[in-house]
């Protein structure tokens, strides 16, 4: 999704992408993880159907007390750990203040560490990612409108040197933000669309899409061609335990058919 690496793609440190940008400052602190009673721990199975097969990936997700997010593990489908992802949140604000994601793979492992400060409103202003020796790699500062909905942000080196900027329009009427990537010499690199809250998409659907009552989209397309379907079913506390995502391939006059894409399978212990 161009959204989510758009002024990514303006650094690369050892070969990987790093940074912030604004789509992902507007869902850092945005709970979606589930939509009714609160788990202690979500044990996730994903099953993605392609032309050469089928591919699983697992994951566990513990919550602390206050239901936010306190760490989840990933694993292949033979179970071996491939990441983790370690949080510190301030439970009474329900902001995330820390984010540590490690990796295991055949070259060996690698950990990064975002800290995300705010201001006295509790408004997102700075992210700084650091490498696995604590040396700052990247600072995201950004300035925020009345609602703490970033409008601004500025990337840095670890020198402090300017990268590029990236510029947010809110449409609040419709839920919808425009923002534009600027490079080092403020010339326009791209713009984008983008929902600014998830969990309120259904108030506002796009043209072709439809929500259940749960809030969760059954129908939505991406670009112009590619329309997608899906299904779930539902826990006696409101949270989602089966997603099946179909791709709906329309050829000339004849009826539709769904392709299986996606499966998410979730056991919830409360």
């Amino acid at each position: 999704m161009q959204r989510s690496i758009s002024l990514l793609l303006l650094v690369f440190t050892a070969g990987v992408v790093k940074g912030q940008n604004i789509y992902s400052a507007l869902q850092l602190n945005e709970e979606t993880a589930y939509k009714g009673k609160r788990p202690k721990q979500i044990a996730e199975t994903r099953t993605f159907f392609g032309q050469e097969g089928q591919k699983i990936e697992k994951s566990v997700k513990v919550f602390d007390a206050a239901g936010m997010l306190l760490t989840e593990e990933r694993f292949d489908e033979n179970g071996k750990r491939t990441a983790r992802l370690t949080l510190k949140n301030d439970t009474v604000n329900r902001r995330c203040l820390e984010r540590s994601f490690e990796r295991w793979g055949s070259t060996g492992n690698a950990k990064e560490t975002t800290i995300y400060s705010y201001d006295a409103s509790h408004f997102l202003i700075r992210v700084t990612d650091q490498d696995a020796n604590g040396a700052t790699m990247l600072i995201s500062k950004i300035t925020n409108d009345e609602k703490g909905h970033p409008v601004a942000l500025s990337l840095e080196d670890g020198q402090g040197t300017p990268i590029g900027r990236e510029t947010a329009t809110y449409f609040y009427d419709r839920n919808s933000v425009v923002t534009a990537v600027l490079d080092g010499d403020d010339h326009k690199v791209s713009t984008d669309t983008m929902k600014i809250s998830i969990k309120d998409a259904r108030l506002h659907p796009a043209e072709g899409s439809a929500y259940n009552e749960q809030g969760d989209a059954t129908k939505w397309a991406r670009g112009a061609n590619d329309l997608y379907e899906a299904e779930y079913v539902y826990d006696a506390s409101g949270n989602c335990i089966d997603e099946v995502i179909y791709k709906v391939e329309v050829k000339g006059a004849a009826k539709p058919k769904k392709k299986k894409e996606k499966r998410v399978e979730r056991q919830y212990t409360y």
